[in-house]
Parts: structure tokens; sequence; C-alpha cells
């Protein structure tokens, strides 16, 4: 039994649906007999690179036309549109066509295998006119490959034909690409799916109804092929097929759930915007076509808020109705900031280890950010209201150097009120409480977790060329807090301990980055009552209290 997407792979450019300007440009090409030997098919999966480039093959190994030795189209037998009658045709669709040559460059990347295409491709064409070579996938191929690949790229023999099929050219060499036809092939419109899943239906005798239709389309996100399957693998099972059954094999979100996640943003309800997302993932879903579901859904709110027309939604009446109350609950500035931050979550999603993480921190990050800016505005306002002095302390405070200090001199402490100030070798220390503000020889550091969020990507590309497997880490984490001294890092997961070196060396950079020196704290998330455990990097490295090793081991040790 043969699936759907290949019993219903088009056979002829015609068939090739939602690539009209690249349908056209080859047709005329054929109908010219004005074939480039290199042809570069790039786009998402499942928009007909593959398919495109074997009908290619069929049209110029067709033997209802003829070409003269050398490739050279004699007049009145121009290419055209493939019979799929002839020999040539029925070898190429049934995969036995020996002058057809399909390369997995994922499989077949090397220069090993570059350089046995470049011996054998010399060779004449065996019956038909021209040997047509498909390397798929062709970003996989290594640099030392591609640039093996050149020559014969540059000047191949006449009686070849490259076509390279990719879903991200902006892997391949410029050098590549420069001695290639380039035709850019585009995710289908859900008008298009629709058709092709109709034709199927009524072929194979399959019910289905316009939602049904309209939700397959949606979730293929652009991609024939994965339409297809989806039906394929539906009407295994089901003589007619409904909505919830293509939600509940794609495992994607329906209209209303995406509508209460919004609905939950908007009120700032951050416990169940999170219980939805990690709902989705227990599921199975793809959270990030959940992501780019959520950000088309925002989008059509802001459109919304600018005063566009809602009849290109494609959304029924109590849809719209719903979508305009809550537009109200939104400024223009907040729908396009939640934009931002699910498109940043989106392309972050590959980085962590746990896909539904960046969601839930955009998430976080959006509802905690009025609270946020609040607390640092009044933190700016005490310290600009209080006068927070220096005093001298008696002699009799005198704290000796113990067993477990190196390198500090002797101290003296003194509280006075919830004033605690330290004079020691180093200078003079004063803080207030548990979130006051650091004054170094009398100048007071007026940094706040706001400028330390605005200068993270930062402080993250100067650690990254440094060491790249510690970007990765702290890209786990996020500030929490920041008091003018220590900087609170929140992870989430345990990891293995690092090395007192990476601790200094962070230490370092984000002292470049800010312009004085910063406490790194770290601290596992709280996933019950108990407190998380904190441990100052500073106290490790500098006083030798704790040796870091350890210490760094118990935070990730904790659940």
């Amino acid at each position: 039994m043969t699936v759907f997407y290949r019993k219903y792979r088009p056979q002829k450019l015609s068939e090739v649906l939602g690539q009209k300007p690249i349908i056209e440009t080859l047709l005329n090409q054929l109908n010219l007999g004005k074939i480039s030997h290199g042809y570069l098919f790039s786009g998402p999966r499942g928009t007909g690179k593959t398919s495109t480039a074997r009908i290619m093959a069929k049209a110029v190994s067709c033997e209802g036309t003829k070409v003269t030795k050398g490739s050279k189209v004699s007049k009145g037998n121009k290419f055209s549109e493939p019979c799929d009658k002839c020999d040539s045709c029925l070898a190429i669709i049934n995969g036995s066509f020996l002058d057809l040559i399909e390369i997995d460059a994922a499989s077949n990347r090397g220069i090993e295998e570059i350089r046995d295409l470049r011996e054998k491709v010399k060779l004449a064409p065996v019956s038909g006119k021209f040997k047509v070579y498909i390397i798929d996938e062709a970003h996989m191929l290594t640099s030392d490959a591609a640039n093996a690949f050149l020559k014969t790229l540059e000047e191949p023999p006449a009686h070849a034909i490259f076509i390279l099929c990719t879903t991200n050219p902006a892997k391949l060499p410029l050098t590549v690409i420069s001695r290639l036809q380039r035709f850019n092939f585009s995710r289908a419109d859900d008008a298009d799916l629709a058709n092709v899943i109709k034709k199927i239906a009524r072929t194979e005798s399959i019910k289905l109804d316009e939602k049904a239709i309209s939700t397959i389309a949606k979730v293929s996100d652009g991609s024939f092929r994965d339409a297809v399957s989806i039906l394929d693998q539906l009407s295994v099972f089901k003589s007619e097929i409904k909505e919830e059954d293509i939600l509940n094999l794609a495992a994607v979100s329906g209209w209303n759930q995406l509508y209460d996640f919004v609905e939950s943003l908007a009120k700032k309800e951050v416990k169940k915007a999170v219980l939805t997302i990690e709902k989705i993932s227990e599921s199975g879903a793809d959270i990030s076509l959940f992501a780019k579901e959520t950000v088309l859904f925002l989008e059509k709110l802001l459109f919304m808020k600018i005063g566009m027309s809602v009849q290109s939604f494609d959304l029924d009446k109590s849809q719209v109705e719903k979508l305009k109350g809550l537009v109200a609950d939104f400024t223009s500035g907040e729908l396009q900031n939640l934009i931002k931050l699910f498109l940043v979550a989106d392309g972050e999603i590959k980085v962590f280890p746990l896909a539904q993480i960046p969601l839930v921190l955009a998430v976080c990050r959006y509802c905690g950010e009025g609270e946020e800016v609040g607390e640092e505005t009044e933190r700016q306002r005490n310290i600009e209201t209080e006068d927070i002095k220096v005093r001298e302390v008696p002699k009799g405070t005198k704290v000796t150097e113990g067993s477990g200090t190196k390198g500090q001199g002797n101290r003296e402490i003194k509280s006075i009120g919830n004033i605690k100030v330290s004079k020691g070798t180093k200078g003079t220390n004063v803080t207030k409480g548990s979130k006051g503000e650091r004054v170094k020889d009398g100048k007071t550091n007026n940094k706040s977790l706001v400028v330390i969020e605005k200068k993270w990507p930062e402080f993250l590309s100067k650690v990254k060329p440094l060491n790249a497997h510690v970007v990765a880490l702290l890209k786990s984490t996020r500030p929490i807090e920041f008091d003018g001294v220590n900087l609170t890092l929140e992870v989430f997961y345990r990891f293995h301990k690092e090395e007192p070196k990476i601790m200094m060396m962070l230490s370092g950079v984000i002292e470049d980055v800010m312009g004085d020196k910063i406490n790194l704290r770290f601290v596992l998330a709280d996933r019950g009552a108990r407190r998380p455990t904190v441990v100052v990097a500073s106290d490790v490295v500098d006083t030798g209290e704790y040796e870091l090793e350890n210490a760094v081991s118990e935070i990730f040790s904790k659940q």
C-alpha cells in the first residue's frame, strides 16, 4: 500500500501548486531549450522542491523530445512537460533510471563522496540525454566538500545537470550559490492546501467537513507533505474525520485554548498561563508550533488594535466578538512586546534542555514586568531620600583575621539601626537591609536590575568566546534580584558543578560589562515551601570560607 504523499506526488510541473512564478520560469526554459547546468531549490519542508527536481529530470530525459549530440537542442525539438508514458519517464517514476542520481547530503556530506561524484560525472549518460544529479539537504555538505564541488559546478560536462535542494540556503557558501540558478519555494497558502485535501478525500472516499479541512491546512504550516500525511494517518481508522480528531493527532492547540492563554496574559495570571504551557508540553505537542500560533494570534489582536479589517482573519462572528473584547485589555505597546518575547522564545527553544522553558520565561517576564519596574523605582526613590552615612567605627569592634579568611586583613564591623558598616583594608562598605545599596569610597552604586537585564545579552556575548558551554548554562538562568552588590541568578535544574576558574572568569566579564565589581549568587528555583540555598560566589573565591567546587555542587544538588 502506497502512502498518500507518494501516491499523490505531482508528476508534471503544472501539478505543483503554490509555486506559480517558479513553475512558469521552468516551463519557459524547457520550451526554449535553455536548460541551466545548475539549479538551487530552497524553501521550507514539504513545499515541492524534490518533486520539482524529479519532474525536471523527467522533462529533460523524456523520449518525446529529441536532442542532438552534445546537448544542443535541434530545431523544432525543444523540451516540454514529461509525457509519463515513455520508458525514461516510467523508469524515473519507479526509481530505476540510471541517469538520475539522487544524493542525500546529510549522509554523504564528506569530501570523499564529492570526489567520487566528480569522477563519475565525467562518464556519458547510459540511456538518457543528461545525467541529472539531485543533491537533497545540500546545506549539510561540509565546507571542504562544498569547495571541492566548486570546480565541477563552474565547468560541468555538457551532459550534466545539478539540482541542489535545501531548507537552509544560508549554510551554503556564496561561491556555490553564485554558480546556480536559485528558486525560492514558499509555504503553501491555506486555500491551495484545502484544494489538495479535498481532491484526495474525494478520490479516497474520505468524509471531511469544512472545519476539518481548515484545521489540517492550519496545522500543516504550509507543507503539502504534512497535510497529506495527516489525512493519510487519520483515514486508516476514521471514515469520517472531524476537527477534534486532527487536533488530537497533531497535538496542537485549538482556537479556544489559544484565546484562554492570551486572556491569562492580559490579566497577568502567571500561574494559569504557565500551567497551559506545561499541559501542552506534557501532551507531546510541538512547543515551537504553539509559540508560532500564539504570535499569529497576537498579530491579529495588534491588527485589530490599529484599526485593520478583520474580514481576512477567517474567523466566525463569535470569535471576532471575543477578540474585540480581548483587544481592549491590551495596549498597542503591550501587544508588540508580547510578540517580540514569543519570537525570541521560539528562537531559543533549541538552546534550552526543555523546550517549554523559554515560553515560561517569556510569560514570567511579561507578567512580572510592571512589578519589577515598580520595585526598582521605589528602590531608587529610597536611595535619593535616605542619607546613608559612613561612620567611624570604635576600635573596640575590631575583628581579627581568622583561619578561614585569605588576604582580607583586619575588618571593623558595626551595626547602626538596620545599616551594617564594615571597614577594612579594601575600603568601606555600607549595606541597608537585604536590598540596600553599596557605597564604596563614598560613591553610590546606582545600577539596577533593569540595567543588568539590558546588558545581559552583552555579558553573554563576551562569555561565549571564552567558554561557549557556560553560555548555554547561563541561558537557562535568569536574573531575579540585584541589590547594588549581589546579582541573584535563578536556576531551574540541576547541572554539573563548575570550576573555580569559571566563576572567576564570570566575575571578571560582568565587572567589565557593568564597570563595577558584582558578586554572583546562584539560587535553585523553589519547588516547595523551603527557601533555596544561596551561595555568594565572591565569598567563595575571595575569602575561601567555602570550597567553590563543593558550594556550587550544593546549589545544583538540591531539589
